[in-house]
């Protein structure tokens, strides 16, 4: 595979054949690709990740191609941008290049022609700049205190092995970022880089995703798929929540870990490969392993390089730095001028435990930003989730403290299956359909997508 330049390619398209074949195309040239199935969680993955180049489609749901194409620019005006679209006409190419597109593709159109535009376009564009104002970034992640400074040069000291990683630590703490890093850092910079949520899927299709099948292996299997240790061949792979696995895959994925071999779904035949597996787990895996519910022999092989991610609480001398870094991305996106943040305001926010982390910092800020009237953030603009204070501060009726913890354990259900509510319902000890009508209730599908638009 040839070298190309650091950064990703960003492609953001609705419909998931075209985004599929895309993200093939592209990977097979060697180029590292970020997809995003829709414009909110397009705008998310590119503060999150900057890219060297963005391809997106014009109509997607969420935000329009047109929209994002003014919001990058607004951002980064060199960012080089393809639009693509299936009503390709002659105004809508011009109106696409004069918002500052680079180029403009109309469906259906031609592998060579995709691959002939990606190279000529990256030949000579720069690696991206992760900074935000006055505030420099680690690989998107934020922060100078103690324990980011020993976070960071443990990513740089693993980076240079290839032993497997396993990183822990709570729900939103940034622990794809810190994969990332460690991929960038690493020798295999320059090869593929793939993750899966080991949560998300059921067992079959789990094993699909991780290993391969062959056509007919099962209902809906109408063709060959190459599994993640296949297509990251001489790359970085994640294994996120790897404590969802089921017992059965994992004594599948150790057997893959110790003789760097498999088959496919189906197969026969034996596939060798080269790639880095890092794990990545907010459970805690040794009492998983008391429970039977984790193999220890393949926490000892995941667990050569562990990794904690420590949660915001334990680093708040960083919530300043944080809170400048995140204001300013969300102040691009929304097209606002950025306001000034009290004194008061900062320490109140670093007073709060955060149990949601990064993740819930950054979903706080844009909501005071969106009903911020001034130019001043005061502590009086700061409120939490009254889930998250504690039950002993509460005064009220009984029914109004056990909705309150209703809330919080579903919340927290949520977060551990990692938005899979099947699972959240087997967590929690009740039907899927209760789960649906009180998340109904609380409000958690509104949630649940707010926290699809986080950056880091």
């Amino acid at each position: 595979m040839k070298k190309v330049n650091e950064g990703t390619i960003l492609v953001i398209e609705d419909d998931a054949t075209m985004r599929e074949g895309i993200q093939t195309v592209l990977k097979k040239e060697g180029y590292d690709v970020n997809c995003a199935a829709d414009g909110l969680e397009g705008s998310r993955l590119f503060q999150a990740h900057p890219p060297s180049l963005v391809i997106t489609d014009l109509k997607l749901p969420g935000k329009s191609g047109m929209h994002l194409l003014h919001e990058f620019m607004e951002v980064r005006p060199s960012l080089p941008v393809i639009l693509i679209s299936a009503y390709g006409t002659i105004d809508l190419a011009v109106n696409a290049l004069k918002s500052g597109a680079r180029d403009f593709i109309a469906k259906p159109f031609s592998i060579d022609e995709l691959k002939a535009k990606v190279s000529e376009i990256l030949k000579d564009v720069p690696a991206p700049e992760i900074k935000i104002g006055a505030i420099p970034t680690f690989y998107g992640m934020v922060g100078s205190s103690p324990e980011m400074q020993q976070l960071q040069a443990r990513i740089k000291q693993v980076a240079k092995v290839d032993s497997p990683v396993l990183i822990t630590g709570e729900s939103g703490t940034g622990k794809e970022l810190i994969v990332r890093a460690i991929h960038s850092e690493s020798r295999r910079k320059d090869k593929v880089f793939l993750a899966v949520n080991c949560g998300a899927f059921t067992d079959t299709l789990l094993e699909s995703e991780l290993f391969g099948h062959e056509k007919g292996s099962f209902t809906g299997a109408v063709r060959q798929h190459k599994g993640i240790f296949e297509q990251a061949d001489g790359g970085t792979i994640l294994l996120d929540e790897i404590g969802e696995i089921s017992p059965q895959l994992q004594v599948k994925l150790l057997r893959v870990l110790q003789h760097q071999s498999f088959q496919r779904l189906g197969g026969t035949d034996v596939t060798s490969t080269d790639v880095r597996v890092i794990a990545a787990t907010n459970r805690n895996l040794k009492e998983a392993i008391t429970a039977k519910q984790f193999r220890e022999d393949l926490f000892f092989r995941l667990n050569v390089l562990p990794i904690y991610v420590p949660p915001l609480r334990e680093r708040k001398s960083d919530i300043p730095d944080l809170i400048e870094y995140v204001m300013g991305v969300k102040c691009n996106s929304l097209s606002i001028d950025k306001p000034k943040v009290s004194d008061e305001a900062v320490e109140k926010l670093q007073r709060y435990s955060w149990p949601g982390n990064i993740r819930e910092l950054e979903n706080l800020l844009e909501r005071v930003l969106i009903f911020s009237d001034s130019g001043m953030i005061t502590a009086d603009d700061i409120y939490f989730d009254e889930s998250n204070e504690e039950v002993s501060e509460r005064t009220g009726k009984l029914s109004d403290v056990l909705q309150d913890t209703e809330y919080r354990m579903i919340k927290d259900a949520l977060n551990k299956s990692g938005g899979v509510k099947q699972r959240a319902a087997e967590l929690l000890g009740i039907k899927t359909s209760t789960l649906y009508y009180k998340m109904e209730k609380y409000g958690l599908f509104e949630d649940r997508n707010q926290d699809n638009e986080i950056t880091q």
